[in-house]
């Protein structure tokens, strides 16, 4: 039997809903929602808020996403470095007023909201592909040991006020003597607790059974250390944040950081389940999920949030089908606050922090530096340097680090990319790599490949890069040719460094051809004059016919003389 997906909008792809599939969707809400009330309070004490906050941002999230993603598992809701770097921007700007920070952490939700459904209209979603992969492995580490050192005092009973990691660590060690042997047991035997489970029972919620553990432990045992205290019902109600133009003007750059932050945790998560689990998500329309997410918080007075990736992955391996499994985590949530907030009083806060570590330990990216170092030294490097900006500066300047390393590595593999010398390739159809012992050069002849696209910033180095091409090249050319296959496009600064070169050789007494330009880049050369200046009989559809050609003029030259 199947339901119309029309009457679950957006839950499932597939365009029917099975009955089969409400087991594991239920079973899979139920223990997302085991996961999700400890770190709901964790995350937004994380961020400087209560833990009501926590519990109104998750209850927003999950019907959200539920009817606007387009992930079956993504696991919305709060999430530690977003609400780290939202803590770290609205801080300054609170000065001490703890209702001043309530509205302003709405009001930066809002602005993520509102740059993300803008991002999602433009359909910007490629943005996510413009970071690589050493950027994504120092970063999610950076914030990993950031969150581990936020966690010192609350785990130890050490009083920590420094803001920055190595500072932490430093008042840590200095202040030791205050470490507090029950807080520090509580917090070491949830986080094993956590951690144990995560090895051996992955589907079991080990923070849920942490902090009940905990609990249990605190009463037998009486001891005297610090609880979370009252929570309040926190379910959401709509209220508009109202702040100052100036305080928006502040909140920008944040804002975007968090956008950047937040759509690149949630589509990499999604897309690694989406493809284990054989769908697909859209990239544009997850954009307009989170904008749609946030935007919420902002109206419920909750805070920025992304998406949790242990929260994402349990339901996958749970066998979840579809969305469904958030609203079921919804309604569990819901009727624990109801009934089940006198407990939330009783959680030790050590326990709670040990819920922060765990999280903290879980996306530290050890395997990713080595797997990384394994490949290139240079990408282990600039991972490095990214989670150095990450734990030295603030969160968003080393968000702008990462940005502009991936840029700076994208933009340095474009504008210097492979090139080679190419021979005919003995025994084969084709012109392959001298480097490469079946090549045998043309006599005469240079064939020079370049595989990048030709633009201001490399058209100087191309030209230097064939002229040393020619120097090497045993014996005198009389002709070159130049194989733009892997040229996807020229620029007009490229045109005109290609217009002189031609120049150059005629003066030497070589001719100049291309072979295999795309429809894209002929259409450049006709415009610019550079079609002309060749003549259309040089530009050629292969390298066989330029070469062919090449042979044709010399022998015509042999037999004139």
């Amino acid at each position: 039997m199947a339901a119309s997906a029309r009457s679950l909008p957006n839950l499932v792809r597939s365009g029917t809903y099975e009955t089969s599939w409400i087991r594991p969707d239920v079973l899979a809400g139920l223990t997302v929602a085991a996961m999700l009330v400890p770190q709901a309070m964790a995350y937004a004490e994380l961020g400087g808020l209560p833990p009501s906050a926590g519990f109104r941002a998750a209850l927003i999230a999950l019907p959200l996403y539920a009817l606007i993603g387009t992930s079956r598992h993504l696991g919305i809701g709060p999430e530690p470095g977003t609400a780290v770097l939202a803590a770290l921007a609205v801080g300054p700007l609170a000065a001490g007023d703890p209702d001043r920070y309530l509205v302003l952490m709405a009001a930066l939700a809002g602005l993520v909201g509102a740059m993300a459904l803008l991002a999602g209209l433009l359909r910007l979603g490629f943005i996510a592909d413009l970071l690589s992969k050493p950027v994504l492995v120092g970063y999610i580490t950076g914030v990993g040991l950031t969150l581990l050192s936020s966690q010192l005092g609350a785990f130890t009973s050490v009083s920590i006020t420094e803001g920055d990691f190595f500072p932490r660590f430093a008042q840590f060690f200095r202040g030791v003597s205050q470490l507090d042997p029950a807080t520090t047991a509580i917090g070491v035997t949830t986080l094993l607790t956590i951690v144990g489970l995560r090895r051996v029972a992955p589907t079991i919620p080990g923070a849920l059974l942490g902090l009940v553990g905990s609990m249990v432990a605190v009463a037998v045992l009486d001891l005297d250390i610090r609880v979370v205290g009252e929570v309040q019902a926190s379910l959401p109600s709509p209220a508009v944040p109202v702040v100052s133009f100036d305080d928006l003007r502040q909140l920008l750059g944040p804002a975007a950081g968090l956008v950047l932050i937040g759509y690149t945790d949630n589509i990499l998560t999604a897309r690694s389940i989406a493809s284990k689990q054989r769908y697909k998500v859209d990239a544009n329309r997850e954009l307009l999920a989170l904008g749609a997410v946030n935007a919420g918080a902002a109206l419920g007075g909750g805070f920025p949030m992304s998406s949790s990736a242990s929260r994402s992955i349990v339901p996958a391996s749970l066998g979840a089908k579809s969305q469904l499994s958030s609203l079921v985590s919804f309604t569990a949530v819901v009727v624990f606050l109801l009934f089940g907030r006198d407990l939330l009083a009783e959680i030790p806060r050590s326990a709670l922090a040990a819920v922060v570590v765990a999280a903290a330990l879980a996306v530290i990216d050890i395997e990713g530096f080595r797997r990384l170092s394994e490949v290139s030294l240079v990408e282990a490097g600039l991972a490095a340097v990214t989670c150095l900006a990450i734990i030295t500066t603030d969160l968003l300047f080393g968000v702008l680090v990462a940005v502009g390393l991936s840029g700076i590595v994208t933009l340095q593999r474009v504008a210097r990319p492979h090139d080679a010398i190419l021979g005919d390739g003995v025994g084969l159809d084709g012109w392959i790599d001298m480097h490469d012992t079946r090549a045998k050069p043309e006599p005469g002849l240079l064939v020079y490949r370049f595989d990048g696209p030709l633009f201001f910033g490399n058209a100087e180095h191309y030209r230097q890069r064939l002229a040393s091409a020619l120097e090497a090249n045993p014996g005198v050319e009389h002709h070159v040719v130049l194989d733009f296959e892997g040229v996807g496009s020229i620029d007009a600064t490229a045109a005109d460094h290609l217009i002189e070169l031609h120049r150059e050789l005629s003066q030497d007494g070589v001719s100049l051809a291309v072979a295999r330009a795309n429809a894209d880049v002929i259409e450049i050369m006709n415009r610019s004059g550079l079609a002309d200046r060749l003549g259309h009989e040089h530009i050629h559809l292969t390298i066989n016919g330029a070469v062919a050609d090449f042979r044709q003029r010399g022998t015509s030259s042999d037999e004139s003389q």
